[in-house]
């Protein structure tokens, strides 16, 4: 039997600074409007818990899951977030009215958002490579600033989405959605790739 560390346990406005919990598991616990310091959960599993208005700064969560974990605007900041299946967490089966996760001068690289209503996400000045948000909803997201090279974007709705200063994106026009959603040249140039024409100068 794992150790489940915390189990059950409820945190309000609570501020951990420099916790290590590597590689452990963190067990069915409520964190509610609390702040992670410089906090290490390098490979931990968080199984279970609900992460309610938290904000992690300078945290490193690479590799860790959130195995039926509930998020409501949680917010990471200047962190490592590397290597998550977001979609193995528990998530409303309607449209959010809030978005459950947002991202700040982060590296969110290898992650997978596939499928996940992300409505009003913020992936801002981030470092997003090979990311999958194959049929995802980023309605209304905040992409600006991020480098998105080898990300995968296939039945994306992109709609009002804003990639302004966005780099490396390779976003098809005919296998997304984009309605009003913003880019910036010369960026915007390359979602060009997908379609089977011939620029000349």
């Amino acid at each position: 039997m794992p150790n489940l560390l915390f189990g059950d346990a409820q945190f309000e406005d609570e501020e951990f600074r420099d916790l290590v919990l590597d590689r452990q598991d963190v067990g069915y616990t409520d964190f509610r409007e609390c702040t992670f310091v410089r906090c290490s959960l390098r490979e931990t599993v968080l199984r279970g818990c609900r992460l309610l208005g938290c904000t992690f700064r300078e945290c490193d969560l690479s590799l860790a899951q959130v195995r039926d974990c509930s998020l409501r605007n949680t917010r990471f900041e200047h962190s490592k977030v590397i290597g998550i299946n977001w979609a193995a967490a528990a998530w409303p089966n309607g449209k959010p009215l809030f978005p459950s996760v947002d991202f700040a001068d982060c590296a969110i690289s290898y992650s997978t958002f596939i499928g996940l209503r992300l409505n009003g996400i913020s992936i801002v000045r981030c470092v997003a490579r090979d990311v999958d948000f194959t049929n995802a909803d980023l309605t209304g997201a905040d992409c600006r600033h991020t480098d998105f090279a080898d990300s995968l974007f296939f039945h994306t709705n992109l709609t009002e989405a804003d990639f302004s200063g966005a780099t490396n994106y390779i976003i098809s026009a005919t296998l997304n959605t984009l309605k009003g959603t913003k880019f910036s040249f010369p960026d915007a140039l390359d979602l060009l790739r997908a379609l089977d024409i011939v620029l000349t100068d």
